[in-house]
């Protein structure tokens, strides 16, 4: 029956009474509209919200713990505390040194009432009193029933009452159909390829998410025809990434490269960003290329971080190649002090596998680094920017091995670098950008 309801309210179209005359609807000027952002996945509504702000506009950031913002890279603390450390459970333990701004607001995932709805068919009136007396609308029976199996987020979805219009990104989106304001969808990954077309539970509730949001934001890995497979209706709009360029920008990285140089000698470094995952990041690669490449070119050294699942692999490598003096490896980073890790690099590494990029790549050209990755796919990227990202591409070992030559050349290495600065803060940069999530928010007010 649950999943039955779930299927139900996935293929579900919409079926609002929208009269074609504007009387009724809602007029905001730009600053007066209140943004409320749920789901943080890697900091992005924490970055967007910081700078919406910081020009005017009425912007918050709502994190659930316990449940949908329980993830490292979900936590602003990430984004402000400077943390080195060798795990994720440690890391948490800094947490307390972060004093959340005003603009952050807190909930947390509520086991007790979980425990209290689900599993049980008599919940369903009660559940659909308790959202018409909070938000004065009525739940169909299917919803209801859906919303008795997630009251664990009562609090977060009470917290939506304060906005006029709401941005879901990641597992937040699942909440999408409980949701008593317009809201935006913001995909960023797997949250549109994959868990959407899962035949489970949350999937499905995923799938609803979409398929009833009042506008979808697309940024540029994000494939227009997966939001065709799903049929979403709601009008769609480009807006790239936001970067903050006022924090993350060029800096002098000479402490960091010193202390990199008493380590390990050299006098260029390239810094491996991604974390330690071959499938999906081919970090391997990198390392046959950097191999052939530093017995050419010896006064480079490999900088790799300390995370992932194939750490151990990657290590063994780079014993067997015999480049153990010629890599350095550094702890797992908060964003405070992986910005002055790229600052100090010459050159920034990312994946190369897969035609996409994500937020250590923008944040490493705002910092004036060339990058090198794998290529993107103009015929999809062209969609959503007028010109591609000035990355020095390659996929395979040898075309890494060519391309790091390329890159020892200074003249070669300082243009890329100025291109890249250049490039970020033109097509993400939240001075150049910001109009297109504000006109989104208003669309989605009006659908």
């Amino acid at each position: 029956m649950l999943m039955n309801a779930a299927r139900s309210v996935a293929a579900d179209g919409d079926f609002r009474l929208i009269l074609p005359v504007d009387s009724e609807r809602p007029k905001f000027a730009d600053k007066e509209i209140k943004i409320g952002f749920f789901g943080n996945i890697a900091n992005n509504a924490y970055i967007f919200t910081k700078c919406l702000r910081r020009l005017g506009y009425d912007a918050e950031l709502v994190i659930e713990d316990g449940s949908t913002d329980a993830d490292l890279m979900s936590r602003p603390f990430w984004e402000d505390v400077e943390v080195a450390c060798a795990s994720l459970e440690e890391s948490m333990a800094f947490e307390q040194q972060w004093h959340p701004p005003t603009y952050v607001r807190r909930v947390v995932y509520d086991t007790t009432l979980q425990l209290k709805f689900q599993g049980r068919l008599s919940a369903i009136p009660e559940v659909q009193e308790m959202y018409q007396q909070s938000f004065g609308l009525s739940l169909p029976v299917d919803r209801a029933l859906l919303l008795a199996q997630n009251m664990g987020h009562w609090p977060y979805l009470l917290a939506m009452k304060r906005y006029d219009v709401i941005q879901l990104s990641s597992a937040a989106m699942a909440m999408g159909i409980f949701c008593p304001k317009p809201y935006v969808v913001y995909p960023t990954g797997s949250d549109l390829f994959i868990a959407p077309f899962e035949e489970t539970f949350f999937g499905l509730l995923m799938r609803a998410g979409y398929r009833h949001a009042s506008h979808c934001l697309l940024i540029m890995h994000t494939l227009p025809e997966y939001l065709k497979r799903l049929q979403v209706v709601a009008p769609q709009s480009t807006a790239l990434v936001m970067v903050d360029t006022e924090v993350y920008a060029p800096g002098g990285g000479e402490q960091v490269r010193a202390q990199w140089q008493q380590a390990i000698g050299g006098q260029k470094f390239l810094l491996n960003v991604c974390r330690q995952t071959w499938l999906w990041k081919g970090n391997d690669r990198l390392i046959h290329a950097f191999s052939r490449f530093v017995k050419e070119y010896g006064d480079w050294r490999l900088i790799l971080m300390e995370w992932g699942k194939d750490i151990e692999q990657s290590k063994v490598l780079i014993e067997a190649l015999d480049i153990k003096d010629k890599v350095l490896w550094e702890p797992m980073s908060s964003k405070p002090r992986l910005r002055r890790l790229q600052q100090a690099a010459d050159v920034v590494s990312d994946q190369f596998v897969m035609a996409a990029y994500g937020t250590s790549v923008l944040e490493s050209m705002a910092a004036g680094k060339p990058v090198l990755k794998s290529p993107l796919n103009p015929q999809n990227d062209l969609l959503c920017i007028s010109d591609l990202p000035p990355f020095v591409t390659a996929n395979e070992i040898d075309e890494i091995y060519q391309a790091l030559i390329k890159l020892d050349d200074e003249e070669f290495k300082q243009k890329k670098g100025v291109e890249s600065h250049d490039w970020v803060r033109r097509n993400h940069g939240y001075l150049a950008i910001t109009e297109r999530y504000i006109d989104a928010y208003k669309s989605a007010l009006c659908f």
